[in-house]
């Protein structure tokens, strides 16, 4: 039996029309190819609690899941904060990733760039080769950008390990 998968595209701006999921098309094409089965797609908005409600019961229910979205340094990127809900476990930050916001902002790195270096606790950052941050991944749960041009990438070095 081909394993399951489903994705989560987490963004008011999806919701509202302003821009064109494009994600999902990719997404599906490249799990087609790898003969994984994607079972469900459920859009949901730039909210913790609602983030975390919908991962839970997709994390439990299909072999993998993706997520797209809400990962930068903005205001309403609390991606981190809900799928750290979903698990139970307290967001932390890697110092790794934050000396890689300090190499390359510099001077400019404001406390919103280094937002972007937390992640769930016990998850695992995936460096790609050439996406400028590393990809989270917490058990089944992979967290990828909303950004087509950087999902692309960090969802095609994630090939290998998917198949």
């Amino acid at each position: 039996m081909p394993r399951t998968a489903a994705a989560l595209i987490i963004g008011n701006e999806i919701l509202s029309g302003k821009i064109v999921d494009t994600n999902t098309t990719f997404l599906a094409r490249t799990l087609f190819e790898l003969g994984i089965d994607l079972r469900r797609v459920v859009v949901c908005p730039d909210e913790v609690d609602t983030i975390a409600a919908d991962l839970s019961a997709l994390r439990t229910t299909y072999d993998l899941v993706f997520t797209s979205g809400g990962v930068g340094p903005t205001h309403d990127d609390v991606t981190i904060d809900g799928v750290a809900a979903s698990f139970g476990r307290p967001v932390v930050r890697s110092e790794a990733v934050e000396k890689m916001i300090r190499h390359y902002y510099g001077d400019r790195a404001t406390e919103a760039h280094f937002r972007m270096a937390n992640m769930p606790e016990g998850g695992e950052m995936i460096r790609s080769s050439e996406a400028p941050w590393p990809t989270v991944v917490v058990e089944n749960v992979f967290v990828l950008p909303g950004v087509p041009e950087i999902f692309e990438l960090k969802l095609a070095d994630l090939r290998k390990r998917l198949d």
